[in-house]
């Protein structure tokens, strides 16, 4: 099993299942006995015609994600620990020396973050402090996902947005292999908070 946000993450689970729960408490209660027609996975709240549709349907095809209920929640913020142990699932969980952070305090992504630092997919947000309750911009996610493909040399961006330097060639490279098409034809909103949804479409795309 590749699932790492189980038990004991369970603070991301109640996390989650409260914004189910809002959800659920303010739907009709003819809504609560089926999921809607054209659900994906199980998942009330991702339709068949989304832009996420099919990486949700792929990550649960694949075990990188492990969310109880009958609720997604694509629009909820993504944690940088949270996003360690779906990359770490993504590549089949692979084994690593232990990093050197003092604040990651779950085993999953304890594994996930370990991996992460002998990649050089991270560096953590000190010498040592991973960070893993941060929630992580569109910029970001940006850089882990370059520097898991190796940093390859890329073109430019066509983004108006995009001006700190440790941007520039990793959106460049999402965006010339296709992986993003921004927020608009000139903006990627770097500093964009990253959602459920947002991460598992970049993944799907990287992986495929």
């Amino acid at each position: 099993m590749r699932f790492g946000l189980s038990s004991p993450t369970v603070v991301m689970r109640v996390r989650l299942v409260g914004w189910c729960g809002l959800i659920l408490c303010l739907a009709p209660i003819s809504l609560l006995a089926s999921s809607p027609a054209g659900a994906v996975a199980g998942y009330g709240d991702v339709a068949e015609d989304r832009y996420y549709t099919e990486p949700v349907q792929w990550s649960v095809d694949n075990d990188i994600t492990d969310i109880s209920g009958n609720c997604f929640a694509p629009d909820a913020p993504v944690s940088r620990g949270e996003t360690a142990v779906y990359f770490w699932n993504a590549e089949g969980q692979p084994s690593a020396a232990a990093h050197s952070f003092r604040d990651i305090r779950v085993q999953a992504q304890d594994d996930a973050v370990s991996w992460m630092a002998a990649a050089g997919i991270t560096t953590g947000t000190s010498q040592t402090t991973f960070s893993p309750d941060k929630t992580l911009t569109r910029a970001e996610l940006a850089a882990f996902l370059y520097r898991l493909a190796g940093q390859p040399t890329t073109g430019a961006h066509p983004f108006d947005d995009v001006f700190r330097g440790w941007q520039h060639a990793p959106v460049a490279w999402l965006a010339t292999t296709g992986i993003t098409t921004g927020t608009s034809p000139t903006t990627f909103s770097p500093n964009k908070t990253l959602t459920r949804a947002d991460l598992l479409t970049f993944l799907y795309r990287y992986q495929g």
